[in-house]
């Protein structure tokens, strides 16, 4: 669907990081309440995801967005505001757990810029254009604990808080869902017998 024929008359719903794990299926979850504006750094997998919620007959467009950069996040938040949609709900669910240290084109930590800086610039941009009562939420992984001591998990590394269904529901203001929830990940427990 081209950005020109995405209905403004549905509610809309912008979540970051929508290509692949949790951010894929609450994507898709979120396109069954209403139009989903998927925001994230490769046009060819926005696409992928944006054809599969089309072909069920829902509505959804693709923006490019570098979180890292600060001006990719500028220029992404003026597009979604250029369409005009009447948006309801912001999931920032994007961020990176990168292996070693890097930079970005600013000099910032890469990390921090994707995970932190970029999702509060794009919020920050969009606020002027959401009315009351729209639900902003952030996602985040337990990685980002400053006590949390043990080593880092690849099954704990996608904030793990909320499935796709809630994440949903939070990001559509369903009442079911409270306006405020944190959990991080329980630790695994051993199949081992414990002793007696």
């Amino acid at each position: 669907m081209s950005k020109k024929t995405v209905p403004t008359n549905r509610n809309a719903y912008i979540i970051t990081g929508p290509t692949s794990g949790i951010g894929r299926a609450t994507a898709l979850e979120l396109a069954k309440h209403g139009t989903v504006v998927l925001v994230g750094r490769d046009l060819g997998r926005l696409d992928e995801v944006r054809k599969v919620i089309e072909q069920k007959g829902q509505h959804a467009v693709s923006v490019v967005c570098d979180l890292s950069d600060i001006f990719s996040v500028r220029r992404a938040a003026a597009e979604i505001i250029a369409l005009h949609l009447p948006i309801v709900g912001l999931l920032n669910n994007a961020g990176i757990m990168p292996t070693r240290a890097t930079k970005n084109a600013l000099g910032w930590d890469m990390s921090f810029a994707t995970n932190h800086l970029g999702p509060f610039a794009l919020t920050e941009a969009l606020v002027p254009h959401l009315p009351d009562g729209a639900n902003v939420v952030f996602i985040a992984s337990a990685v980002e604990n400053p006590e949390h001591t043990s080593p880092p998990r690849p099954s704990a590394s996608a904030a793990v808080a909320i499935s796709p269904q809630r994440r949903a529901r939070a990001a559509s203001g369903n009442p079911s869902v409270p306006k405020c929830q944190v959990r991080t990940p329980t630790p695994r427990r051993s199949s081992a017998p414990s002793p007696r």
